[in-house]
């Protein structure tokens, strides 16, 4: 089959259409929206400025920060539970043989 005339990539739906599935749909929603507010929502919600773009690192390595922080919290308390756990089961052997004898 031929490619799509839109994205250059993918098949056309059939031998008779230009367009792809997910172009076509494209299209569509250009007709039925004007190409303006299209335009406006893609360039609002995909575009980012400079600011938008530090804030999103900014929020990004807060993330791994307190992923980092939070991890050796986490590691602490599976090693206290360990203990505690081994502790408990050598206390309850030695009540076993202690009652058997």
């Amino acid at each position: 089959m031929f490619t799509c005339l839109f994205c250059c990539e993918r098949s056309r739906v059939s031998y008779w259409s230009n367009w792809c599935d997910e172009c076509a749909n494209l299209r569509r929603m250009l007709l039925i929206y004007s190409p303006d507010k299209c335009t406006e929502i893609l360039k609002r919600t995909l575009t980012r400025d400079e600011t938008q773009i530090s804030y999103k690192i900014q929020q990004e390595v807060k993330k791994i920060v307190l992923k980092q922080i939070e991890a050796p919290k986490d590691v602490d308390a599976e090693l206290d539970e360990s203990q505690h756990e081994s502790e408990g089961r050598k206390t309850r052997s030695k009540k076993k043989y202690s009652s058997s004898i």
